[in-house]
């Protein structure tokens, strides 16, 4: 799955419930990664597929993606091909991902699946030509990918509290981020779209975001982000997200409600007009974002 946020997600266990149809209702992202949890495989490609038309660009290109996944999974290569080459057209960029992305591992020996690579790839080379920096990008990306993989594993082990070793694996891979992170910063400044792409300013957000063992360093960023923002150049969502894991380790309360404690939102300032605020900058109801935190971790 190409899905993002600030935290990972993984897939729940146990045998799968039976498939049923997708509605013919407009679903929302949380109806679809319910069933690839669930795995309900056509009924998760299907809800991919109907998301996908309903949006455009990037968001359009990850959903259609993503059902991709849900239909190799489900033993659907027709079906999947069909869904990464619309995706491709879409302008699918992530071609380091696809490449080890497990979802697609049922395509890799059909002859179809080294086409799709390259088409991906002739999607970067033009897309990576528009930008400041391309190099700085995909090494983003890779530090991004080394993020999300510990922590995918930490929470496959499903340990109701990490142990030690869990947490010195944390925060091993947050050290080493945050070293690569403050040379970008004290270089560039913010990495926004223009220099590295929508991708890379989100995987720039992300290592920031998990640099909690140097919250100066956090706060300096969330400046920077912020006057980004302001000129367009990054995303409000990876702003809110940021500034409420500020405010939590400076013990204020947050803004947004994105940071939770034992299946809890922290203390949110403003609490009735918090979802006209996470409307602003592109996020769901706190009701759905609950759902979504349980769904990844559990009740606590």
């Amino acid at each position: 799955m190409r899905l993002v946020l600030a935290l990972v997600l993984a897939a729940c266990g146990g045998p799968a419930p039976k498939p049923t149809p997708a509605p013919a209702a407009p679903v929302s992202e949380a109806d679809a990664q319910a069933a690839y949890e669930a795995k309900q495989w056509p009924r998760c490609g299907e809800l991919y597929e109907a998301l996908g038309a309903r949006t455009s660009g990037p968001e359009r290109a990850g959903a259609l993606y993503n059902g991709a996944c849900c239909f190799a999974l489900g033993g659907k290569a027709d079906q999947a091909f069909a869904l990464l080459d619309r995706a491709v057209a879409s302008g699918l960029q992530d071609v380091e991902h696809t490449k080890i992305d497990e979802d697609l591992a049922s395509l890799h020996a059909d002859p179809r699946w080294t086409q799709a690579l390259a088409k991906i790839e002739a999607n970067v080379k033009a897309f990576e030509a528009t930008l400041g920096d391309p190099i700085l990008r995909r090494e983003l990306l890779t530090w991004m990918a080394e993020d999300q993989r510990v922590r995918m594993a930490v929470i496959k082990r499903s340990e109701a509290k990490p142990s030690q070793e869990a947490s010195d694996e944390l925060g091993g891979i947050d050290k080493q981020t945050t070293m690569y992170m403050k040379a970008v910063i004290d270089k560039h400044g913010w990495p926004g779209y223009k220099l590295v792409g929508r991708d890379g300013a989100h995987a720039a957000w992300i290592l920031v975001q998990h640099a909690d063992l140097d919250p100066a360093f956090q706060r300096r960023c969330l400046e920077l982000l912020e006057q980004a923002v302001a000129a367009h150049d990054a995303s409000p969502a990876d702003y809110g997200y940021l500034y409420d894991r500020v405010a939590v380790a400076d013990k204020r309360p947050q803004r947004y409600g994105t940071q939770f404690m034992d299946g809890k939102p922290q203390p949110i300032e403003d609490e009735a007009n918090v979802d006209a605020r996470r409307k602003a900058i592109g996020l769901g109801t706190m009701a759905e974002y609950k759902k979504q935190m349980i769904r990844m971790y559990g009740p606590k």
